[in-house]
């Protein structure tokens, strides 16, 4: 309440005054029971007791310096870090140093070979300075020398350049001249034989060195190397009567392998075999073409039955895609070939 307890002055003034016999009895309890409507409520009394202390011992622990309860001063070291950090950067440092005893190393080669090129190059300043010297003193002691032996050796030179020079010219004409002879001599021989071969009617190959004449051709008014006459009707069986001379006109190698290929259709002909493959220098092998009766079939030889493979028909007819390749070998290794166009006439009756 409010004028409770020690709030209540009076009260206070009658227990400053007169002590505990101001209160209210106690009880069995030893309690003072107050109302309600006493404003003396909530004092409570007691005996009071002066505590005595040990007063050596008390100084004792008064004295006494107590650090566990004192803060903990840091101690004064110097200035650190953290040793991984301390590692990285020696580390650092460590990888630096080598690499600035490489550059040192190579600044030092450098400049040695920096040294080395400026001796090098003094030497050659020298050297260069001793060659324009001696080339001047050359200089002048040709022309001094020019100078005196002039009108005296003009005339001697020129006597022996003529001599040389005349010396030289003849062995070369006469060197040139038995050349020319002996390659006149050879050409004369092969250009005697191709041109005689080619003047009758034959045809060379691409090298010259072999011909190919066609012998007993029909009249021809197509123009073709090949040509010859028939018809379905006809009695002349296998017969063709065209022979090819195939001629070796070089002095120095001869034919060692001869081939025939029949290109187009109808392949009408072909090569009759027997023929020799090995032509000698300058001589000629003789070729018999004939008919090929599988594909035009037979006359009224009564040797095979007549066919009509090549589909003949009543009219005339001129067949004219088919034409022969003829390929030589030379023991050089050396190869030639001539194609001869070719032309069938089928007349309607023979």
């Amino acid at each position: 309440m409010k004028n409770s307890g020690l709030k209540n002055e009076q009260q206070v003034q009658k227990i400053l005054t007169s002590g505990s016999s101001t209160l209210n009895a106690r009880t069995s309890a030893g309690l003072r029971l107050f109302k309600e409507s006493d404003l003396s409520d909530g004092i409570i009394g007691g005996k009071l007791i002066r505590p005595k202390y040990n007063n050596d011992e008390l100084k004792k622990s008064v004295n006494t310096e107590i650090f566990e309860l004192l803060p903990q001063e840091a101690p004064d070291l110097p200035d650190m870090v953290l040793r991984s950090i301390y590692n990285e950067a020696t580390q650092s440092i460590n990888d630096l140093t080598d690499d600035i005893e490489v550059l040192n190393g190579q600044v030092s080669d450098l400049e040695s070979t920096i040294s080395d090129l400026e001796i090098v190059s003094e030497s050659l300043k020298i050297e260069a300075d001793n060659a324009i010297l001696r080339a001047d003193i050359a200089d002048n002691r040709a022309n001094i020398a020019n100078e005196q032996i002039a009108q005296t050796t003009i005339d001697l030179q020129n006597a022996v350049q003529n001599s040389i020079n005349e010396s030289i010219q003849r062995v070369s004409l006469t060197a040139r001249n038995e050349s020319l002879l002996q390659e006149n001599e050879s050409l004369r021989e092969q250009l005697f034989g191709l041109s005689a071969r080619t003047s009758e009617g034959a045809i060379s190959g691409a090298d010259n060195n072999f011909t190919v004449k066609v012998n007993g051709n029909a009249n021809d008014l197509s123009g073709k190397d090949i040509h010859s006459v028939t018809s379905h009707k006809a009695g002349n069986g296998r017969t063709m009567g065209v022979t090819l001379e195939i001629s070796n006109v070089t002095t120095d190698k001869k034919i060692t392998d001869v081939s025939f290929d029949i290109i187009g259709n109808p392949k009408w002909f072909k090569v009759k075999s027997g023929g020799a493959d090995v032509i000698e220098t300058e001589s000629s092998e003789t070729y018999e073409l004939e008919y090929d009766n599988r594909v035009i079939g037979s006359g009224r030889d009564g040797i095979e039955p007549r066919r009509r493979r090549i589909g003949w028909k009543g009219s005339a007819r001129n067949y004219t895609e088919t034409s022969l390749e003829i390929t030589v070998k030379f023991g050089d290794g050396s190869s030639d070939s001539v194609t001869l166009s070719s032309d069938l006439r089928k007349n309607r009756r023979s």
